[in-house]
């Protein structure tokens, strides 16, 4: 239909993906690089915004770009979520990110900021109670335990907003990335709750809101320099990596849903009418007046990627093939698939997996198959 191209650019979990389309939708080129996460503490999960976030992005893009920056008419981020980099003025980390729910250093924070604040008010004005999903507590954590870190911060980003403030200098954050930002944002108002974010962030000023769909920037000089794309091209304001998935997969309208598998997992309804549920994550849709209603898992993916290290590398083929010559109930193994605590809807970062009803007759592939059936 036409010769312009987009680029789509996704930095996940474990790995970052990047995909130029023509106007029809049409894929004409796709590139995709391994990353991993860090965990150094129990129940610390991090990546290096730099190297992890940026630099895979910039690595995608010399694969992808090269020959054909003034054909892309656009550029649109998505990226795991909801995640914390603080930085400085000029948008520089001060340390590694902290990520989204498998990350649970902030429990104590939680029981704190709900207490100050009620669990009823932070329900009614957020859509969903503080947990290892709520980034507010983390931020809170930061103040209370890095204090040279957040003595030093003068923005505070997410692995989506990071890379459009890398491309464009601009610092944004997409309404339903917000809605993930409890206790600081109201999902009904679609604003900062400013007297909350005193208490919480004292003395920071939060990102422009924008969403998804909009234009926030476009690409400077020197992302042009460091990428290939031609500056000045348009940037849009993206979202969190799974709930892109929701929308391009087309879902529409109350009573649709989509169950999202990644290195953790997540059940969606999109337009949702229910009301908050404590049980659940209410939180912003993807364009103005629009609201879902979500559940998370905390371990998916990464139970069966864990294994297969365990199994110095494994072919997922083999571990497969053996996982169905197990058969269902993995030959009366029992799997609980806790091994970084719980979000929904138990919000309980303390879980912990298990595997019970083990003998010395069970092979890895019911092992296996009895973290696939968790």
């Amino acid at each position: 239909m036409t010769d312009g191209l987009f680029l789509g650019l996704d930095v996940g979990s474990s790995s970052t993906k990047g995909v130029l389309v023509d106007g029809d939708g049409g894929l004409v080129d796709s590139a995709r690089l391994r990353h991993g996460i860090s965990r150094p503490r129990p129940g610390w999960a991090e990546q290096d915004a730099e190297r992890d976030w940026w630099g895979s992005v910039l690595d995608v893009c010399r694969l992808l770009v090269a020959g054909r920056a003034r054909r892309v008419r656009a550029v649109g981020v998505s990226a795991l979520g909801p995640c914390l980099l603080p930085a400085d003025e000029n948008g520089r980390p001060l340390r590694p990110a902290i990520l989204y729910g498998i990350d649970t250093r902030a429990s104590a924070q939680v029981e704190r900021l709900t207490a100050e604040l009620g669990a009823a008010d932070i329900l009614a004005r957020c859509g969903a109670l503080l947990s290892s999903q709520s980034v507010g507590p983390k931020i809170r954590w930061l103040v209370e335990e890095e204090p040279p870190v957040w003595a030093a911060t003068r923005r505070v980003f997410g692995a989506g907003s990071y890379l459009i403030g890398r491309l464009t200098g601009e610092y944004v954050l997409d309404h339903h990335t917000a809605s993930h930002w409890a206790p600081l944002y109201d999902v009904r108002r679609n604003e900062w709750i400013e007297e909350w974010v005193a208490g919480v962030a004292p003395g920071l000023p939060l990102p422009r809101l924008v969403w998804p769909h909009e234009e926030c920037g476009r690409v400077s000089r020197a992302a042009a320099t460091a990428t290939g794309l031609a500056e000045g091209t348009p940037v849009a304001g993206g979202t969190i990596d799974s709930w892109a998935e929701v929308a391009a997969s087309g879902l529409r309208g109350p009573g649709r849903g989509l169950l999202v598998y990644g290195t953790s997992m997540f059940l969606a309804e999109v337009d949702s009418p229910a009301r908050p549920d404590p049980r659940l994550w209410n939180t912003v849709g993807f364009v103005p007046g629009s609201r879902n209603i979500a559940a998370g898992v905390a371990s998916a993916g990464a139970l069966t990627g864990w294994l297969r290290e365990l199994s110095g590398g494994a072919p997922y083929d083999e571990l497969y093939e053996e996982a169905a010559g197990a058969g269902p109930g993995a030959g009366g193994l029992l799997a609980l698939p806790y091994f970084a605590g719980e979000r929904t809807p138990f919000f309980d970062p303390d879980l912990r997996g298990a595997v019970f009803g083990l003998t010395a007759a069970h092979r890895r592939g019911h092992v296996f198959r009895a973290l696939l059936e968790a």
